[in-house]
């Protein structure tokens, strides 16, 4: 029983003695429950600004691939329109044409059914888009003395499973090629600056009388040899009637693998027929989209590549940043509890004396490096929580900032560097001989 209440009181001294030096020892408690403070928050904090950083550039490149991904629907529209007034790269014709002698005319000799645009259009066709029947043959205007290739055209027929493009009235909204006006004729540059016309002359073609509508700028290409008017002007001039020499169209695939999906397509709806592609403005379309994808998948990448980049630097900037926090809160618990060794040195010597074991010993200067770590484990983690939150990225938000991975290793960081700090000036006192202590005095 002596023994058990000795060992008890003991303890009790342990406690008092701990209690003692920290009510007459401010100073260096403070300071030693300050830099590990310091330590603690600096460490929380910068996890906490880590994790919102990562968090502002989540929600800043999901805002950059949504800008991007507008700016491409936009780009890509822009593709499209300047690709649409390319011209048509389809004409769909009678499957007895022969090709060589439409690319030596310029113009089919074999006709198809007016009625199968209209079946083309209602048949839930995809792939094409801005449907033109027309009718035309290279002639010599008797009226004018001159050869030119007359052409007959409608509006252009809508098709219904492409409704985005076209009005309430089923017309199109940018269409490829404007319609003729009845009683109107429009003519190509060099048809016009060869015969002198201009926009509101009269003119006769075969005993047919029309008004001259617009003139179209120069081509390049053998619209600048055309005149157009209306379609069934020239089925009657041309003897043609409810014949048309083929039907141009817009070819919707943008993919230069698909040349020939088309013409199967077709093919099933109008066997009869034959589908003339013309396959380079089809790859010219399927380029710029190609490239514009490109170009955008290269800007997010680029983006997500700089993000990455300052994070890294930002992460160790915070690792080198803790590191030197850390390593000097365990140092000055060093010097404290050193320091403190030194200035108790007699004392130790007679707690020794008076039957204080090593391992005691080591528990009143630890339990004071301890006492330090867990006032400022606390007190560091509440303020590095505030620091973290109050200057974390705009972008951030305040969901998922502090994890309970963060709090657990703040929790623990402070005891942990005071112990450390504090374990070898412990350990000298306790193993100081209380005799030699004691001779010095």
């Amino acid at each position: 029983m002596t023994v058990k209440n000795n060992n008890f009181s003991k303890r009790a001294g342990i406690r008092t003695i701990i209690g003692s030096e920290l009510r007459h020892r401010k100073f260096g408690f403070v300071s030693g429950v300050l830099s590990l403070l310091i330590a603690t928050a600096g460490f929380v904090a910068a996890m906490i600004l880590l994790r919102g950083d990562e968090l502002a550039t989540e929600r800043l490149l999901m805002e950059k691939e949504r800008e991007l991904r507008a700016e491409m629907a936009q780009l890509e529209d822009d593709y499209r329109i300047i690709m649409r007034n390319m011209g048509y790269n389809v004409l769909i014709l009678n499957s007895d044409q022969s090709i060589p002698e439409l690319e030596r005319n310029g113009y089919a000799t074999t006709f198809i059914d007016y009625d199968d645009v209209w079946v083309l259009a209602e048949s839930g066709i995809n792939t094409l888009n801005h449907l033109l029947p027309v009718l035309q043959q290279k002639i010599y205007w008797e009226e004018q003395g001159a050869e030119v290739f007359l052409s007959g055209i409608r509006g252009q027929v809508p098709v219904y499973a492409k409704p985005a493009h076209l009005t309430d009235d089923f017309e199109y909204r940018s269409p490829i090629m404007e319609r003729v006006p009845d009683g109107k004729a429009d003519l190509g540059e060099e048809v016009a600056a060869s015969l002198n016309l201009r926009p509101g002359d009269k003119i006769t073609i075969r005993g047919e009388s029309f008004e001259v509508n617009r003139v179209y700028p120069r081509r390049g290409n053998r619209d600048d040899l055309t005149v157009w008017i209306p379609l069934a002007r020239a089925q009657s001039i041309l003897g043609r009637e409810g014949q048309i020499s083929g039907i141009l169209a817009l070819e919707c695939v943008c993919a230069t693998e698909e040349l020939g999906q088309v013409s199967r397509e077709v093919a099933a709806i109008l066997p009869h027929t034959q589908v003339f592609e013309f396959s380079s403005l089809i790859a010219a379309r399927a380029d710029v989209r190609q490239r514009a994808s490109r170009l955008h998948e290269e800007i997010l990448y680029a983006e997500m590549a700089h993000q990455a980049e300052l994070r890294t630097e930002k992460e160790r900037l915070a690792s080198v940043l803790i590191a030197v926090l850390m390593v000097a809160a365990s140092v000055w618990i060093f010097v404290l509890i050193m320091n403190n060794v030194r200035e108790r040195k007699h004392e130790i010597g007679i707690l020794r004396a008076i039957g204080f074991r090593r391992h005691q010993v080591l528990r009143i200067f630890l339990g004071k490096s301890a006492m330090m770590g867990l006032v400022a484990s606390v007190a560091g983690c509440l303020a590095g929580i505030a620091a973290g939150v109050l200057f974390s990225a705009p972008g951030a938000g305040g969901v998922g900032l502090v994890s309970g991975y963060v709090l657990i290793a703040g929790l623990l960081l402070a005891p942990l560097l005071s112990v450390t700090g504090g374990l070898l000036p412990s350990v000298i006192a306790a193993n100081q001989d209380p005799a030699d202590i004691l001779n010095e005095q």
